[in-house]
């Protein structure tokens, strides 16, 4: 089986920091997004699933966050048997979104705190934990879940280092997890990465990917990624 765990603003730099090492496997590095204006969140996992450049055609939507791949042009189309959580641009929680979004708001206008915008965001990911978690017991040929953790906490806290420990510490522990039921086909893999503007944080270029085999490319671009990947599974399924 292969695994996909999406690992929205994993930054290779925290990583590393932070000393993960469940979450770099047997190879890691940074994705080159130099291809791409803006390091929009729709746009990156869209142009990941797509396996081309999205940007100029969801730039041309009315809203980013309704656009939706149909499965035909993703790579799951090249599977009989597939499960996704939460990806945005294919299965997106927009609900979830536009929660987080609203309290987010709330905290700049000052109704309501830090405190409440982060228990709603892991809430929804202790959630969808449990749920990608059995979800990987059954047998399918490929599947994927999705955790912005590292993202919407990050948006408010990034330069609160105790604090991005704790997430990294959390996302490391459900790679080590995730590792084990995927019985040695995971990928692992970010849109982009983010850098600090005071307590706070904003999208950077440090995209992120991590694999379970050696990938033998130094700075993937992310439409080439998924590919990238199943060959060097290939590489060692022939040996």
């Amino acid at each position: 089986m292969i695994v996909i765990l999406g690992l929205d603003a994993l930054d290779l730099s925290c990583v590393n920091k932070f000393n993960c090492r469940n979450l770099m496997q047997q190879a890691c590095g940074q994705t080159d997004l130099a291809e791409f204006s803006e390091m929009k969140t729709i746009v990156l996992w869209s142009s990941f699933l797509a396996e081309m450049n999205m940007e100029k055609e969801i730039s041309r939507q009315g809203s980013l966050w309704d656009y939706t791949l149909p499965q035909a042009r993703t790579f799951f189309q090249r599977f009989k048997k597939y499960r996704t959580l939460d990806v945005p641009g294919f299965s997106y929680d927009l609900p979830q979104h536009e929660l987080e979004r609203q309290k987010l708001k709330d905290f700049f206008d000052k109704k309501g705190s830090i405190e409440d915008y982060d228990q709603v965001v892991f809430s929804h990911y202790q959630k969808n934990k449990e749920i990608f978690l059995r979800m990987l017991d059954d047998d399918y040929e490929i599947q994927m879940g999705y955790f912005a953790l590292a993202d919407a906490i990050g948006h408010l806290s990034f330069g609160i280092t105790s604090k991005m420990k704790i997430v990294y510490q959390e996302l490391d522990e459900l790679a080590a997890i995730v590792a084990k039921k995927s019985n040695g086909g995971l990928l692992i893999l970010s849109d982009h990465g983010m850098e600090a503007v005071g307590r706070f944080g904003d999208h950077s270029r440090n995209g992120f990917w991590s694999s379970s085999l050696p990938m033998g490319k130094d700075y993937p671009q992310i439409n080439q990624l998924f590919k990238i990947f199943v060959d060097s599974l290939s590489v060692a399924g022939s040996k």
